[in-house]
């Protein structure tokens, strides 16, 4: 049991590993504009791995559970931000258009977040820290959406492009929620 035990932290230790020096060549690539230090979340399962739809339904349920708007904005931005990070390691494998598409349902997360963030501003509960948070992943998803422009051309290259786009109007949108000073 203990050998068990030992492999698995041994094989968790090394999946970090790769995922921090595959994310440290991500970082690398957009070094000669200003880096956003912001970290994101570990991905776990890939989207082009066949037992995914269990990782999506799993969320989808824990998401109907969720009735604290604040609770479900964090919700939203750690799902947004796993799915960057799931789209940064498609990239590095050669599937460009899974990681397209899992950059825009990532987008979907955040703007599913920005609502439920002025919901919560309605109900008073608006958490100020919490927003600057949803600021430095917007910002974030920018810098690797720009460094991901520098790698595509054509077609995908457009829909990265609509993507950058679509996460600046919602960069905006957390900027327009923080209270005036």
């Amino acid at each position: 049991m203990k050998r068990l035990i030992s492999l698995l932290i041994l094989l968790l230790i090394a999946s970090l590993l790769i995922v921090q020096t595959s994310f440290a060549k991500e970082d690398a690539a957009g070094s000669n504009a200003a880096r956003v230090e912001y970290n994101l979340p570990y991905p776990g399962m890939l989207p082009d791995s066949p037992l995914y739809f269990l990782k999506a339904f799993r969320d989808r349920v824990i998401a109907t559970f969720i009735s604290d708007p604040m609770k479900k904005a964090e919700f939203d931005l750690l799902q947004a931000d796993k799915r960057l990070s799931s789209a940064i390691l498609l990239f590095e494998k050669g599937k460009k258009e899974l990681a397209e598409s899992t950059i825009s349902k990532g987008e979907n997360y955040f703007d599913d977040g920005i609502k439920n963030l002025e919901l919560a501003r309605k109900q008073g509960k608006l958490n100020a820290g919490f927003l600057t948070s949803m600021e430095l992943s917007a910002k974030k998803h920018l810098e690797i959406l720009g460094n991901l422009k520098e790698e595509t051309s054509g077609g995908l290259l457009k829909k990265i492009e609509v993507l950058e786009n679509r996460m600046q109007k919602y960069l905006a949108q957390v900027e327009e929620l923080k209270p005036q000073q």
